[in-house]
């Protein structure tokens, strides 16, 4: 089986990649029947280079794999015909605005695998970028507020190499003693959690979040009964 490895080609570009080098290089090891080409990138958050590191051939197009393995949405006019196309495609519930991306799929007889749609056997979604999506969204928020009130300045989270480089951007921070609300309890509001839990910003309830004072950061994560109460005075 060739499989390729896509250059995203939606507009604005996406750095992400369904496949980092070391994860090609395990697989290759593992599974001898595989091979795996790198279509090549300049915006790709890994560079060409790392791929060819891990003993990877670069192409200039992915046409000829079995397999083509992307993260965002495929451009038409970069898609394999009766190829097997691997991504998030936004098509299974008819969305208007890839209806021409579906019936090319069709027209073109191209197998689509969906992560969206790859599932355990109890229904629940195995890929999403939930968590991803919490972590950046606080950082992002906190390096708002920061520049709001002229506190700090932390670098944007896409020019982060990684995870490691977020938090050391947080570890330079002082926020003072302000209260912070974090609603959800779904993938996004762990992700976020995780941000407050570096930050060591205290959890306390509802109820002590909004009778008392604080003299550190705290978060509440109030679930829906705190939120909601009857008109009826009964209880939730």
């Amino acid at each position: 089986m060739k499989l390729g490895i896509i250059l995203e080609g939606k507009t604005p570009p996406d750095k992400r990649v369904g496949l980092t080098p070391d994860q090609c290089k395990t697989i290759v090891e593992q599974y001898n029947e595989i091979k795996i080409f790198v279509q090549k990138s300049a915006i790709r958050c890994f560079s060409d280079q790392q791929y060819t590191d891990a003993g990877l051939e670069l192409v200039d197009s992915v046409d000829f794999c079995d397999v083509i393995v992307g993260v965002k949405e495929v451009p038409l006019d970069m898609l394999s015909k009766e190829k097997t196309h691997v991504f998030f495609s936004h098509t299974a519930k008819k969305q208007p605005y890839n209806r021409r991306l579906l019936q090319e799929i069709l027209k073109q007889n191209i197998n689509l695998i969906d992560y969206e749609y790859i599932t355990n056997d109890d229904g629940r979604r195995l890929i999403g970028f939930g968590r991803y999506a919490g972590i950046v969204g606080a950082y992002n928020g906190f390096l708002t507020f920061g520049k709001k009130h002229e506190l700090f300045n932390l670098k944007p989270a896409f020019q982060c190499e990684d995870r490691k480089e977020i938090e050391r951007e947080l570890d330079q921070i002082h926020l003072g003693a302000i209260k912070i609300v974090l609603t959800g309890s779904g993938r996004v509001s762990r992700g976020a959690r995780e941000i407050l839990e570096h930050l060591n910003v205290k959890e306390v309830t509802p109820n002590e979040f909004m009778t008392q004072n604080f003299d550190d950061p705290v978060f509440t994560n109030p679930l829906i009964k705190d939120l909601y109460q009857r008109k009826d005075g009964k209880l939730f």
